[in-house]
């Protein structure tokens, strides 16, 4: 008898409950045969397989004819919906590869310093500062040979004196 999806008598569907709405039964669209899947593939070469399957199932959803005009729409537009999951494809690997590349040298990083960390080296500098600012508080002919130290480098570094001390 055949398969009970194929038989006529499950040609069309009604709802056990039908809606005002809507309507209550739907047509049994026929499908294309291999026959014409054959149309779609003959005289192709192989490396065009996925390109004419695909052109074959645009055109049994869209409901186009077998002409060859119509088989040549549906490669162009098997062919553009080809190029564009490719490059959805090739955008979104790039964009994971990238995303596991940062991770990865996150992960090498060492961990920075705490707020804990940081507040101990300012107390420390602020201890050397205030240590070396009593030290010379302390010891004034340190603080007074400072003071003359750029006079005595600018007697050395100068090679003729009396012109410098003109200006």
């Amino acid at each position: 008898m055949g398969s009970p999806i194929r038989s006529l008598n499950m040609a069309t569907t009604t709802t056990l409950r039908p809606e005002p709405s809507g309507p209550t039964e739907l047509p049994h669209t026929q499908s294309q045969s291999a026959r014409d899947l054959d149309i779609y593939v003959a005289g192709r070469p192989s490396e065009e397989r996925v390109l004419d399957l695909l052109a074959f199932a645009l055109a049994t959803e869209a409901g186009h004819p077998t002409t060859p005009d119509g088989i040549e729409r549906s490669r162009q537009a098997a062919a553009a919906a080809l190029s564009d999951h490719a490059f959805r494809y090739l955008h979104n690997s790039i964009d994971r590869i990238r995303r596991e590349a940062a991770a990865e040298q996150l992960a090498k990083l060492s961990r920075p310093p705490g707020f804990g960390t940081i507040l101990l080296a300012n107390l420390v500098a602020l201890a050397l500062a205030g240590g070396l600012a009593a030290w010379l508080a302390l010891h004034p002919a340190t603080l007074a040979g400072l003071a003359g130290l750029p006079r005595r480098l600018t007697h050395v570094l100068c090679t003729d004196c009396r012109a410098f001390r003109r200006l």
